[in-house]
């Protein structure tokens, strides 16, 4: 046992003679390695942070109006999951003014939806994934649609189909494909793009005057008729469904049977 008792201690002892010309580098080692270990620490709790306040700003940009309220989030928080919402919630807003715009000013209508088409690539630009980057596809397509960028939008819708073939807009994105393909479908686009609009009159001192949409579109009876409409034709999200909400105007055609598929509310935030 003595005999094991020393060999043990001359082995101690060559290994401490060994390190012992290390033993500055190690202590370094550890002291950076700690080092290391708080200042990730820290930095998950400032990026935490800034998450939180990229939320906060998203929520209150959200519920003002100001164009640039959503913009500010973007520029701020660059690279965040609420920066994308913020982008997408610009995109939407850009394509509902558009698509309202569709029969009373055709140029402005226009320039909003091409807005709207450019911020939802904003939005896929920088890759998304879920909800977001399945909504950003589904605005992109109807976009498109209202564009009259009929074989664009099918290659979108598609995309979606194929990218999230169980998601929420699956399915409306499958109908979309099914109505657009149709022969009327696009002859109806192609009438509807080579009718004028006549922008709407500026407001009296007693408040617009404006009436429904349509209303001032400069058809005549027996004007060259449209294409015979079909439950093919554009959605509520298109021209179509703004149609469908002037009324019937002399001399247009029937607005094409509407499809009962409503964009789903967005997810809560944060489920990104």
């Amino acid at each position: 046992e003595e005999i094991e008792g020393n060999a043990l201690a001359d082995g101690l002892a060559s290994v401490i003679d060994a390190v012992r010309p290390h033993l500055r580098a190690i202590a370094l080692a550890a002291l950076g390695l700690v080092l290391a270990a708080v200042s990730w620490m820290w930095m998950r709790q400032q990026r935490t942070a800034l998450e939180a306040r990229s939320w906060d700003d998203y929520l209150i940009a959200g519920g003002s109006r100001e164009p640039a309220a959503l913009a500010e989030v973007v520029t701020a928080h660059p690279g965040t999951a609420a920066a994308g919402w913020a982008r997408l919630a610009q995109a939407e807003r850009s394509l509902e003014e558009g698509a309202q715009l569709l029969f009373v000013d055709r140029g402005r209508a226009t320039t909003k939806l091409q807005d709207a088409a450019s911020l939802y690539g904003d939005v896929l630009g920088g890759r998304p994934s879920g909800l977001l980057a399945e909504r950003a596809t589904y605005g992109l397509a109807k976009a498109n649609e209202s564009l009259g960028r009929i074989d664009e939008a099918i290659a979108g819708y598609e995309a979606l189909v194929n990218e999230h073939p169980e998601g929420l807009l699956a399915e409306p994105s499958r109908q979309r494909i099914r109505s657009l393909s149709s022969a009327d479908a696009r002859g109806w686009y192609e009438w509807f793009a080579s009718r004028p609009t006549t922008p709407p009159p500026a407001t009296s001192a007693d408040g617009p005057i404006l009436g429904l949409p349509g209303d001032g579109l400069p058809f005549a009876p027996g004007e060259t008729t449209a294409p015979a409409a079909d439950a093919g034709s554009p959605d509520a999200g298109g021209a179509a469904g703004a149609l469908d909400a002037a009324g019937a105007v002399d001399g247009a055609p029937a607005a094409p049977a509407s499809e009962p598929a409503a964009d789903p509310a967005p997810a809560a935030v944060g489920q990104e």
